[in-house]
């Protein structure tokens, strides 16, 4: 049929009728222009995806290279940690590069890398162990929410972690889920964990954009965070600091939203209220991180901000007195147990101080020198980072805004923070913990620079001792931008690999594998488990058990036993003398944990036993005949033995 003009009829043949040269003349009906408002075609309504799909589908790929490692560790295949490092590159730096290279889709793509990126790195905490909990703060929350199920009630004693009793929030989220599907509780755990982890990541995402940050800027915050020391492992385990962390990015969002003089925003002021009564039943430090996050940003908004905006410090204050009373009025004991770490750390700084030695080292093995190198220059990244924001902030504006000075102050105490892990033993366990927090602002800082980034690198000044030929040369040189595709995933997947080498786990339990003494995770084994499990089922709970590290752990949790952790001297002293007796009844031992495996590796993290005052000295495991001499002491009487683990009654020692 030939072509027809838009303003000419179309004429088609008739059919159904015997005479085929029958034609019928139709009238051609001009389109009508769409009326204004209507809405656009539904699938204009979609959001774009962009890259989202395809990046995660490669970062699935790195996934499956983890838990082939994992598999491969377990079973001490020689290939298992190269594909442990191809994996975390595989999972991390697509999106790292997608982040920072070119301009995102929008919001929706920003997004889901983002959380796509979560989930990716919580499924390989997960699958380091997906049948069970091994760290200890893992275990001594389960046994806690085992005992909340069995009374029904809450502030039930917990021998393993008697802090967290009155700090009930994840063992309460735990049980009403464990009751309401039926799951147990090492699932329901893992899937609280999973849930509260993602959802700060998402929170996290809504205070930027909720500042004025794009997509671009949310999306990397969140990419950078992802690399702070216990990112990882530690911040998506079962333990209350991981539930305790949604409510403190709520209320600093909530705190953002609510403005005292519109009605409005009242839903927000009281959505603040819940997050602040609520991380302040779930975890000690995150509450008073959290209040110390809306007094500086409250602080640094009533100085700079005209008119003066109260807002946030009101809620500070709000803040501060709910905390407080919660410690002062219910969990009294948190003063005692945050109290020795704090002694030491300030005697340790006062030593550095002073010119004096720090009192006591880490007592873990150091890492390889080149994993050192790694974090040096993450460091070192970092600060040019930090310092090139300041810069930029200032001679912008002349000035700092409340939030951007918030985030810049933050990221100074990031830095002090992390020069806490050269100050006595737990220094670096505690400059780990406070990343968690100290690391929001650097990220924010971090990631502001990045974004906007596109530095210039010009040639260098020309000698006048240098000849006309190369002079000509330079002079032709022209200015080399750098495009964000290598400045900022370089940097951030450097800041990657110094997480992963200087945060948790430690590089001798990157891998599952054999039994390791005094090795958290690599110490929970099928001897262990069976050993505890024991002790409740046979004596009975709540005896007082002297025990290594890793013996505590099993005997509080799973044997619901008093662990008595200061009882080396027993373990140490070759002969049995007055000396132990009389320390044995001081202590009130009623049995005693012995491990022989202590009599053949040091330990891995640098000490046997809770208190230990031979932590990071001994050169030699412990002699085997100091733990075989309980045989022959009278009145002593072995109860348990599996070849691994031996179970000594102390009563009539």
């Amino acid at each position: 049929m030939p072509a027809v003009a838009p303003d000419q009829t179309a004429v088609l043949p008739r059919l159904g009728v015997p005479a085929p040269d029958t034609t019928v003349v139709l009238p051609r009906v001009a389109e009508a222009p769409a009326p204004a408002g209507s809405a656009a075609p539904a699938s204009r309504l979609l959001p774009s995806l962009g890259r989202a799909p395809e990046i995660l589908a490669l970062c699935a790929f790195g996934v499956l290279l983890v838990a082939l490692s994992y598999q491969g560790g377990r079973t001490g295949a020689g290939w298992a940690g190269a594909a442990y490092w191809l994996g975390q590159f595989l999972v991390f730096t697509p999106v790292a590069v997608r982040m920072f290279f070119g301009r995102l889709a929008g919001v929706v793509e920003s997004f889901l890398l983002v959380m796509g990126l979560a989930v990716d790195q919580y499924l390989q905490k997960w699958l380091y162990s997906p049948d069970q909990f091994r760290f200890p703060d893992e275990l001594q929350h389960w046994v806690g929410t085992s005992i909340l199920l069995q009374a029904g009630r809450l502030f039930q004693p917990n021998d393993a972690l008697p802090v967290a009793v009155h700090f009930p929030g994840l063992e309460e989220l735990t049980a009403s889920l464990s009751s309401l599907t039926g799951l147990s509780i090492t699932n329901a755990g893992l899937l609280v964990a999973a849930v509260a982890h993602l959802t700060f990541i998402g929170l996290l995402f809504l205070v930027v954009r909720s500042t004025g940050g794009s997509p671009e800027l949310a999306g990397a915050v969140c990419v950078i965070y992802a690399t702070a020391l216990h990112y990882l492992f530690f911040d998506s385990m079962f333990i209350y600091q991981t539930a305790a962390l949604p409510f403190m990015m709520l209320a600093v969002w909530a705190s953002r939203k609510w403005q005292p003089r519109q009605r409005r925003t009242v839903p927000y002021a009281v959505l603040c209220g819940v997050a602040l009564v609520g991380v302040s039943m779930s975890h000690h430090v995150t509450a008073a991180a959290t209040v110390a996050t809306l007094g500086l940003i409250g602080i640094c908004e009533v100085m700079m901000t005209r008119p003066r905006r109260w807002g946030t410090l009101i809620v500070a204050g709000a803040g501060a007195v709910v905390v407080i009373a919660w410690f002062s009025l219910v969990a009294r004991e948190v003063f005692g147990y945050l109290g020795p770490p704090i002694q030491q750390m300030a005697s340790g700084l006062t030593g550095i101080l002073s010119g004096a030695s720090s009192s006591g080292g880490s007592s873990s093995p150091g890492n390889p020198l080149w994993q050192l190198a790694v974090e040096a220059l993450g460091l070192l990244a970092l600060l040019a980072l930090l310092i090139r924001a300041a810069q930029v902030s200032w001679r912008a504006t002349g000035r700092f805004d409340p939030w951007r000075a918030a985030a810049l102050i933050g990221s100074l105490v990031f830095f002090a923070s992390t020069a806490v892990r050269f100050v006595g033993a737990e220094g670096p366990e505690l400059a780990g913990r406070a990343s968690t927090f100290t690391y929001i602002p650097m990220s924010m800082v971090a990631a502001g620079v990045l974004v906007g980034w596109r530095p210039r690198v010009r040639p260098p000044s020309r000698p006048a001792a240098l000849s006309r030929v190369v002079q000509g040369w330079l002079n032709r040189i022209r200015p080399i931008w750098v495009p964000p595709v290598i400045l900022g995933p370089v940097i951030v997947v450097l800041l990657m690999v110094g997480a992963r080498v200087g945060g948790w786990p430690p590089y001798w339990e990157e891998l599952p594998g054999p039994y390791l003494v005094s090795g958290y995770e690599r110490s929970v084994d099928e001897e262990g488990v069976s050993a505890a499990v024991w002790t409740h089922d046979w004596l009975g709970p709540d005896h007082r058990v002297a025990a290594d590290i890793t013996g505590a752990t099993l005997v509080s949790t799973y044997g619901e036993q008093n662990p008595v952790g200061e009882a080396s001297k027993l373990y140490y002293d070759g002969t049995w003398n007055l000396d132990d007796e009389l320390l044995l009844q001081s202590l009130g031992v009623d049995y005693l944990w012995d491990d022989t495996r202590m009599s053949q590796q040091l330990p891995i993290s640098g000490a046997y036993f809770p208190v230990d005052p031979q932590a990071g000295k001994r050169t030699t495991p412990i002699p085997a005949g100091n733990l075989n001499k309980f045989d022959e002491v009278a009145g002593i009487n072995r109860v348990y033995d599996n070849g691994a683990i031996r179970i000594y009654d102390m009563r009539n020692a």
